[in-house]
């Protein structure tokens, strides 16, 4: 219940017109549904909004598998709508961002092919949150911010065909047709593909999923499956930030790590 503000300060060494910093809130895994409802949304808005952020990127399970797991959308949706941000708020896809039954928090069987739910992707789009699902935008003329597939939940809704619309770009793939001279941020849920998105022009690297372990000694195996399981990583000349996530999934507490949101301001040089 209590949400900590990690602070970060990162450089590029790109220089942005009449820019030099730029206030970025990287929130991730609320999993809104069974565990996490109203309040706890108030509480991390709050805290949001506290820090008069430039940008508010949430980087992907922003669901908890069930979309009918809501017991008060409509409190939840004025809550999110009354994020305040100079340049609004984005987000892209986790793992649990689709209906899949669960008991318990945890998956237990399959669900029927097609688990996409529209209703998550109008729920955002009613929040004033702007989905980027493998696409690029540039803001303002100054940045581009790309918003990546989650692989586990492209796997599951559709094969890995060429002719599949639920293929999941390269870092590369997505970063083609960019100005490299413009600062490019990414937002991706799972922290993997480090090196290829560094590699693909990628300044600033926005991920969650791993919830630094949620119940200690959890976090001690994170760090063994990820190269950045929680944290600010630098890959090149890209800057890796995984925070720990607002919210749980499954059991409904933390023991030894931290509900956050990640404050992190970058200097443009």
């Amino acid at each position: 219940m209590h949400v900590k503000v990690t602070h970060y300060e990162v450089n590029v060494n790109k220089k942005v017109k009449n820019m030099n910093t730029l206030k970025i809130i990287l929130a991730a895994d609320a999993h809104l549904g069974y565990s996490v409802g109203a309040r706890h949304a108030e509480r991390f808005v709050r805290k949001i909004n506290q820090e008069t952020p430039d940008l508010v990127c949430f980087a992907g399970d922003f669901f908890d598998n069930e979309f009918d797991a809501f017991s008060n959308p409509e409190r939840i949706k004025e809550g999110l709508k009354s994020i305040q941000s100079t340049y609004g708020t984005y987000c892209c896809w986790g793992n649990h961002d689709l209906n899949e039954p669960i008991l318990a928090g945890f998956t237990f069987r399959s669900a029927p092919k097609d688990k996409e739910d529209p209703r998550m992707e109008a729920f955002l789009k009613d929040c004033g949150i702007h989905l980027l699902n493998d696409e690029s935008i540039l803001i303002d003329g100054k940045f581009y911010l790309v918003g990546r597939k989650d692989p586990a939940r492209a796997k599951k809704i559709g094969d890995h065909s060429s002719k599949c619309p639920h293929q999941r770009k390269t870092p590369a793939q997505l970063t083609k047709h960019l100005d490299r001279s413009k600062p490019i941020i990414f937002i991706d849920h799972q922290p993997k593909e480090l090196d290829e998105t560094s590699k693909a022009g990628a300044d600033l690297d926005l991920c969650g999923h791993t919830h630094d372990g949620q119940l200690f000694p959890g976090n001690l195996a994170t760090r063994l499956f990820w190269e950045n399981s929680c944290g600010c990583l630098k890959k090149g000349q890209m800057h890796n930030i995984v925070t720990s996530g607002v919210g749980v999934w499954g059991p409904n507490m933390r023991i030894g790590t931290d509900s956050e949101i990640c404050s992190i301001t970058v200097h443009f040089t």
